[in-house]
């Protein structure tokens, strides 16, 4: 595993009016939200490690890798602000962005089928169904990191497209009656991925398809900030396309 602390190099005229040359060293901790282009050595660090600097005052507090250009997202004031910042976050090649959509107890449910297409990296149990219990031994937030930190990434994909994302005109909105805090929206999705070109100049196109279920929550009505808790997968029974449970498959480390 590696660490999630490392000692780099800073370019001349990096770190402009920061008094450091071409020689100077800055020791950074990895973070969610790190420029994982410029720090690739951050890309399967282990966040989970506490601070080595953390309760204490008198200590040097150790900077946080530096995250890259940030994308101009809705407030989570609302459920769907939330999913068309996934939908843009995704467009964007921003996985720290990405990942703060989500619940720090996100959950993926993948679509049968695709667990069975990628049982080595889902580990599912004899009789998986994605209903509780099953549904929290499979797909969680670190994995979910992984995931977003390998597939926007613009050193393999050239151009993500959504073609097809949450509409509020077309599909459905789920209400709780019993919690006032959370919603649920079911809708068809279609993402195209285009590959770095290769030396012939020719280009891999990824088609894929599926149907979407995710639920949404907030600690407080009022003052409301929307997060992703939970997001079921569906295959789409008239498609052969991929879905996303086999692209996270695909894209798991």
């Amino acid at each position: 595993m590696r660490r999630a602390l490392a000692v780099i190099l800073v370019a001349l005229g990096a770190q402009t009016g920061c008094g450091m040359d071409d020689s100077a060293e800055m020791e950074c901790r990895c973070a969610e939200d790190t420029d994982l282009v410029a720090f690739p050595h951050c890309r399967d660090a282990d966040l989970t490690t506490p601070r080595s600097d953390a309760g204490d005052p008198f200590s040097t507090r150790i900077p946080d890798c530096p995250s890259g250009a940030l994308l101009f997202l809705r407030e989570a004031t609302d459920p769907e602000a939330v999913l068309l910042n996934v939908r843009d976050t995704f467009e964007g090649f921003s996985p720290g962005q990405y990942m703060d959509q989500l619940t720090d107890d996100f959950l993926f449910a993948p679509d049968v089928d695709g667990v069975e297409t990628y049982r080595s990296v889902y580990l599912p149990p004899d009789g998986y169904h994605p209903d509780p219990p099953d549904v929290d031994t499979l797909w969680t937030r670190d994995d979910e990191r992984r995931f977003a930190n390998n597939l926007l990434d613009r050193q393999e994909f050239q151009r993500i497209q959504v073609i097809r994302w949450y509409d509020a005109s077309k599909d459905e909105r789920i209400l709780s009656a019993d919690e006032p805090r959370q919603e649920t929206y079911v809708f068809p999705y279609q993402l195209e991925l285009t590959a770095q070109p290769h030396e012939d100049g020719a280009a891999l196109v990824t088609d894929v398809r599926g149907r979407a279920e995710v639920r949404l929550v907030t600690p407080s009505e009022e003052n409301p900030v929307w997060t992703a808790q939970r997001w079921q997968d569906f295959r789409d029974e008239a498609s052969t396309k991929p879905t996303l449970t086999e692209l996270r498959g695909e894209y798991a480390q």
